[in-house]
């Protein structure tokens, strides 16, 4: 559970700090050809036009083990991923704490939201160019993919967005993490703008984990 754990709550793999964005790190526009920073725009369009999504997603982990599960989406700030048996994993974000449930154990990590890099994906106002270091843009006819650096305390990580720019969908992310490790989220059906059940991103808490400390209560 630690590792898938790592992974959500970084997006890098996604234990954890804030996600912390320099404003020497920041992105120069003129690193990038008119066909990049169109790539960009197009994504951070998409982000931004979210209201709701939901799906099936499907997670390869880097020793390749495959979970699978339901995930929900809405913006800004919530989030809720249900990981079919046999995982006991919950994530959930209610748009001000992101909870990692272990629901075997009935155990609950939390984190607050604007601490990882999730905030990239929910926050009301997304703009990649402004607001993260863009290492690499790939805006290719059949998929658009755009790599971001994410810093985890000292330890860089890698969040790279794969993007449909014809069917105009998010189809996949990997993380990279500071060992070169892959974790790959692909999201195997999405449906957007159906209105969710505001009881998928309560969090009901178990025994919490102090993270920080490694005390439990």
């Amino acid at each position: 559970m630690r590792r898938i754990c790592t992974f959500f709550i970084g997006l890098a793999a996604f234990g954890l700090a804030a996600l912390t964005v320099s404003a020497q790190a920041r992105t120069d526009a003129s690193d990038f050809s008119i066909a990049q920073l169109a790539a960009i725009d197009q994504v951070s369009t998409y982000l931004n036009g979210i209201s709701t999504l939901s799906g099936d997603f499907t997670q390869t982990a880097p020793d390749g083990t495959v979970t699978a599960g339901q995930f929900f989406i809405e913006r800004p700030g919530k989030l809720r991923f249900d990981y079919a048996p046999p995982s006991p994993l919950l994530v959930i974000s209610d748009g001000r704490w992101v909870a990692v449930q272990d629901t075997r154990l009935r155990t609950t990590e939390k984190y607050p939201l604007g601490t990882t890099p999730l905030k990239m994906i929910l926050s009301r106002d997304i703009n990649l160019l402004r607001d993260t270091k863009i290492l690499a843009v790939y805006p290719e006819t059949e998929l658009v993919t755009v790599s971001i650096e994410e810093r985890v305390g000292d330890a860089p990580g890698t969040l790279t967005l794969m993007f449909d720019p014809i069917e105009n969908r998010l189809m996949r992310w990997t993380v990279t993490d500071v060992q070169g490790l892959d974790t790959t989220v692909s999201l195997d059906t999405a449906v957007a703008g159906t209105p969710i059940d505001p009881k998928k991103f309560r969090i009901i808490e178990h025994r919490i984990l102090d993270v920080g400390s490694g005390n439990t209560r």
